[in-house]
């Protein structure tokens, strides 16, 4: 008994479509060979725009067919947990390069145990936090006005 191959499976797919578009071609060049007409000038400016044009649409419709295939795998980008996880991947990032410009330029970083650096560092952390803390108290107000 003779085992056929499951229809459903990508290989199978993928094999027929070549087989079906190389016949195709096939049989569209012997009926242009059969009728006398010619193929036309590839390189005439219509035939390179509608080329384009053809190639753009297609690539738009596999994009978008990717896009809706995995739309469940990608993330949402609302979401609380990937806007956090996208600010600390953009901040260890802009420290990198930040750290880079400096070692290329030739500057030093400056000694984070100097006095006058300590100092600067807690007045800038007490501003911030303060900010922070600012900032939560409005939040409050804004969600519970009867405070």
């Amino acid at each position: 008994k003779e085992i056929m191959p499951d229809l459903n499976c990508a290989q199978v797919n993928d094999a027929t479509l070549k087989i079906q578009s190389a016949y195709r071609g096939f049989k569209t060049r012997k009926e242009l060979k059969e009728s006398g007409e010619d193929l036309p000038d590839l390189k005439a400016a219509d035939v390179v725009d509608a080329t384009i044009k053809i190639q753009s649409a297609y690539k738009g419709f596999k994009t978008r067919q990717m896009i809706k295939q995995h739309k469940e795998i990608m993330p949402d980008l609302n979401c609380a947990q990937v806007n956090d996880a996208t600010l600390k991947i953009q901040s260890a990032y802009r420290g990198f390069k930040t750290r880079k410009e400096l070692k290329e330029s030739g500057e030093d970083l400056p000694d984070l145990k100097a006095a006058d650096v300590v100092d600067a560092t807690i007045k800038i952390q007490s501003a911030y936090k303060g900010f922070k803390t600012r900032q939560m108290i409005k939040q409050h107000k804004e969600i519970m006005p009867d405070l």
